[in-house]
């Protein structure tokens, strides 16, 4: 696990394990960025999908797609051009990953690969930020009240579980609760943005399903 310091304030982990797989599709990045009115925070992580390497080159072009478009908008803030809202930031990154991702999965050996991707833009002289999401890894709200999430899956079992045709333990053992119905890389992806305000004491948790879908909430504390 590694660790940074940012501020008296804040403090950022990340850490990701193979599991039981054969390899880890998984790819996170935590960056910070300095910039005149203080720094910008990006965290995200994506779960690729696809075989032979496929789904590990998918999330690692969609984060780094991702980390190129903060910076860039780190560079525009430097250059003393006015700033622009979050939201608008985040959507040209999750725009720049899906084009990314899209033409990759043209070449061969990479057909129908793809991946999920949840990220937050933290801007701390705004002393707010922005979760995008594409897919079902997670982002969490936490502090003294425990869990809240911030984020819905986009997959075949969460649409059936709000349409009340499954309940939620049915929904936790049906063979397609890993399929997606949004993903970046298929076809006019479409992605949720979400703008959240930090309280004190209260943080943000990006998860993908290699932790929710083992460990209950409960037991994250």
């Amino acid at each position: 696990m590694d660790a940074m310091r940012l501020a008296p304030r804040f403090q950022v982990a990340a850490a990701s394990h193979v599991g039981r797989r054969q390899n880890n599709e998984d790819f996170h990045r935590v960056l910070r960025l300095e910039v005149p009115p203080g720094y910008l925070l990006l965290l995200a992580v994506a779960d690729g999908m696809g075989g032979m390497e496929a789904g590990e080159w998918a999330s690692k072009l969609a984060i780094e797609a991702l980390s190129e478009a903060a910076r860039a908008y780190a560079e525009h803030l430097r250059g003393g051009r006015p700033a622009v809202g979050l939201s608008r930031v985040m959507e040209k990154a999750f725009a720049l990953a899906q084009r990314r991702v899209e033409r990759e999965a043209e070449k061969p050996g990479r057909r129908g690969m793809g991946t999920t991707l949840t990220a937050f833009l933290y801007a701390d002289w705004l002393k707010e930020g922005v979760v995008g999401h594409i897919g079902d890894s997670r982002a969490y709200l936490f502090g003294p009240r425990g869990f809240r999430r911030l984020t819905e899956d986009h997959s075949w079992v969460a649409e059936r579980l709000k349409e009340g045709v499954l309940t939620p333990t049915e929904a936790e053992r049906h063979p397609y609760r890993h399929v997606l119905t949004r993903a970046l890389g298929l076809p006019e992806a479409r992605f949720d943005l979400k703008e959240v305000r930090l309280s004190p004491g209260e943080g943000v948790l990006l998860v993908t399903d290699g932790l929710y879908g083992l460990v209950p909430e409960e037991e994250w504390t």
